[in-house]
């Protein structure tokens, strides 16, 4: 048991040095926290296996841009390649409106999961993931935080995951894979 967690302790440590040594903005963003929010979640598939693809989603927008729904429901990310990073960094939505998020995982080599947390909270979710394990798919059960999550998809999968968009505020989602929280994160916008 020990020997586990030293090994895990250790891929975190080396994850953390790739994802500095792959630089980026070192400008962090300052959120402020809002009320937190109860919505139902439902990750599809929940404890099956990922559904593989052999191409990237036709509807991915560039990084830095703001992807509003299709239609007010559905939405799509991927990842920038083998980079840590989504290839888009916003969402915006209605505030009640039925969200279907489908992830791309292109990667050929990292796994990833997509989760959207209360703002400000990104890094203490990624925190209590790394303590849930990868047998929770780095997300703590009943995290209060957590509002909605797809299950960690190994490279070259797509998952989706279904919720109702909570109430108008900005929110976070982030990957909650250790190390990954560092550059892979975003703002998703819900209007009323």
């Amino acid at each position: 048991m020990q020997r586990a967690v030293l090994i895990v302790l250790g891929l975190i440590g080396v994850l953390m040095m790739l994802a500095a040594a792959c630089g980026g903005d070192d400008a962090a963003p300052t959120f402020t926290r809002g009320p937190a929010t109860a919505v139902p979640s439902t990750a599809v598939p929940s404890t099956t296996e990922p559904v593989a693809t052999t191409a990237p989603a036709d509807t991915v927008t560039p990084a830095d841009t703001v992807a509003p729904s299709l239609g007010g429901e559905s939405l799509t990310i991927s990842v920038d390649g083998d980079a840590l990073s989504f290839d888009t960094s916003n969402f915006e939505v209605s505030a009640g409106s039925e969200v279907v998020l489908i992830f791309d995982n292109v990667s050929t080599i990292n796994q990833h999961n997509w989760v959207l947390v209360n703002d400000g909270t990104k890094d203490d979710v990624a925190v209590r993931g790394t303590g849930a394990g990868p047998g929770n798919d780095w997300v703590q059960p009943d995290d209060p935080d957590v509002i909605a999550h797809t299950s960690l998809l190994d490279a070259g999968t797509s998952g989706e995951v279904r919720f109702t968009a909570p109430a108008a505020g900005t929110y976070q989602f982030v990957c909650t894979f250790p190390g990954h929280n560092l550059g892979m994160f975003g703002d998703f916008v819900v209007t009323p």
